[in-house]
C-alpha cells in the first residue's frame, strides 16, 4: 500500500525560491517527489545527503509540470520543474535526510529534511524498509512509541540540550515586562498567579533519544531567577508533575500537549497558590471526575509515516457540571476569547495563555463564577480594565519563553490580531 505526505518547503527556502514535496514510501522503497522553482534563476537539480551531510545522490528538476507554469507563469524553469528520486534503505537505525536544490548559479538551498527510521524485517537483517518517515523535521521519534517535537521555530531541543540560551538582552527584556505586570496587577488591587507550561520534553525525558542527551538547566531557569528577582508571583509545574508520573502518563505519547490528568495537577496548582494568598475558590476534587482512556494519533501522531502513530491519552469529564461556554468569537489559536459562566455565583477570572489553556478551562470554569480565557501570551490591561476580575491567571509555555511578549498596547493588538482572522474582540475600544 503506497503511502504519501506533502508539505511546502522549509521556512528559509522562500528567500529562494518555492517548492513542494512528497515522500511515498512502498517498504522497501522511498520516493521523494515534487517541484522547485528559484525567485531569480531556475532550478537545475535536487541533491540528498544524509546527517553527516555526504551526498547520497542527485536528480535534475527537469519533469514537465504544465502546471507549475500556469500558477508561476513568470518563474524561471517553471514549465519543467519536476523531480522524483527512489532510493532504498541501507542499514537499520534512524536516518535523517536533506534533500537541497541546486539553481542555475550555482548556489543551493535546503529544500525540506526528512527523519526517517530502518527496521530490518524479522530474522533477517538483510531485509531492510522504511518504518518511519516524517517530513520538515517537525516529529521526532523517540523510545518506545513517544513522539516530540523537532525543528520548531523555538528550538525546542536546542533549548533541551543548552545550546540555546536567553542571553543578557533578552533576560533584561524580560525582566521589564515582569516588572510591569506586577505593577499593573497591585495598581488594578487584582492578584496575579502564573504557572509556567513544563515542555515534555522536562517531563518525559527518559523516552528522548539516546543522542538527544539533556542538560539541567535551561532558559526557562533564568526567567524563573529573573522572575524571582522582581517578586512575580510565578512557579514552575515541574515538580507537581513529575511526582505524579509514576500513575498515568501525563502527556500523549503521539502530541506535544499535556492531556487533561496533566492540566488538572497544574490546576491544582492555581488553586493552592491563589488559596496561600486568601483566595476563596471551590475546588474540583477527584470525586467530581471520571478518567478514561483514549486513543489519538495526536498532532505529531498524524504527520507520521508509512502509518500515522497513535497512542494513549488520558481525558476528563465532570460529573455533575455545573460551568458552561456563553461565547466564542471562534478564531483560530491567538485572538480567540471565550466566556464561561456557572450556574451559582463565585469569584470571576481572566486567563491569559497559550494552546495549553485549552486543557485547563474544564476545570476553571467549575471554579469561577465567571471566567475570561484569552488565547495570548501577552498581558492585556485593557481586557482586565473591562472585566475588572477578582483573580488574573497566565499560562505560558515553557518553549515560548525564548520570545518576549509585548505588553504595550496589548488590547489593541489583540484586537487587531482578532479581526485580521475574521473575528472581534467582545468588549468596546
Amino acid at each position: 500500500m503506497l503511502e504519501q505526505i506533502e508539505v511546502d518547503h522549509c521556512p528559509g527556502f522562500a528567500d529562494h525560491g518555492r517548492g513542494q514535496v512528497e515522500a511515498n514510501v512502498v517498504r522497501d522503497e522511498l520516493t521523494i517527489q515534487g517541484w522547485v522553482v528559484g525567485n531569480a534563476v531556475a532550478a537545475t537539480g535536487v541533491v540528498l545527503r544524509d546527517q553527516t551531510g555526504k551526498k547520497i545522490t542527485s536528480v535534475p528538476v527537469d519533469l514537465s509540470r504544465p502546471d507549475i507554469a500556469e500558477g508561476f507563469p513568470d518563474a524561471p524553469g517553471a514549465a519543467t520543474a519536476g523531480f522524483r528520486v527512489t532510493i532504498r534503505p541501507e542499514g537499520s537505525g534512524r536516518r535523517q535526510l536533506q534533500c537541497a536544490a541546486v539553481f542555475a548559479d550555482g548556489n543551493s538551498a535546503e529544500l525540506v529534511n526528512l527523519d526517517c527510521q530502518v527496521r530490518a524485517d524479522g530474522a533477517d537483517p538483510d531485509n531492510l524498509g522504511w518504518a518511519v518517515v516524517t517530513l520538515d523535521e517537525k516529529v521526532l521519534v523517540g523510545k518506545e512509541g513517544w513522539l516530540y517535537l523537532h525543528g520548531d521555530t523555538n528550538n525546542i531541543l536546542g533549548q533541551h540540550t543548552g545550546k540555546v540560551k536567553m542571553g543578557g538582552e533578552r533576560l533584561e527584556a524580560w525582566r521589564q515586562v515582569l516588572e510591569g505586570r506586577v505593577a499593573a496587577s497591585a495598581s488594578l488591587e487584582i492578584p496575579w498567579q502564573c504557572v509556567v507550561v513544563p515542555d515534555k520534553e522536562a517531563v518525559y525525558p527518559e523516552f528522548l533519544p539516546d543522542d538527544i542527551v539533556p542538560v539541567p538547566r535551561r532558559p526557562v531557569h533564568e526567567f524563573l531567577e529573573v522572575a524571582q528577582s522582581v517578586n512575580a508571583p510565578i512557579v514552575y509545574g515541574l515538580d507537581r508533575l513529575l511526582e505524579a508520573k509514576g500513575g498515568s502518563e501525563l502527556y500523549p505519547r503521539t502530541d506535544s500537549h499535556w492531556n487533561y490528568r496533566g492540566a488538572y495537577l497544574a490546576y491544582l496548582v492555581f488553586c493552592e497558590e491563589l488559596a496561600a494568598r486568601g483566595v476563596e475558590l471551590d475546588i474540583v476534587d477527584e470525586d467530581d471526575l471520571e478518567w478514561a482512556e483514549a486513543i489519538i494519533d495526536g498532532g505529531l501522531g498524524r504527520k507520521v509515516r508509512p502509518e500515522p502513530v497513535t497512542g494513549p491519552t488520558i481525558r476528563a469529564r465532570i460529573k455533575r457540571p455545573r460551568g458552561r461556554v456563553v461565547f466564542d468569537n471562534e478564531v483560530n489559536n491567538h485572538g480567540r476569547v471565550i466566556f464561561c459562566e456557572r450556574e451559582h455565583p463565585g469569584p470571576s477570572c481572566v486567563l491569559f495563555g497559550e494552546s495549553f489553556s485549552d486543557f485547563l478551562l474544564p476545570f476553571l470554569q467549575e471554579t469561577f463564577g465567571r471566567l475570561v480565557f484569552a488565547h495570548t501570551s501577552m498581558f492585556v490591561i485593557g481586557v482586565l480594565e473591562r472585566e475588572e476580575p477578582d483573580v488574573v491567571l497566565s499560562l505560558p509555555t515553557e518553549r515560548f519563553l525564548v520570545r518576549v511578549p509585548d505588553d504595550t498596547d496589548a488590547f489593541a493588538a489583540l484586537r487587531a490580531l482578532a479581526v485580521r482572522k475574521g473575528g472581534d474582540l467582545p468588549w468596546p475600544s
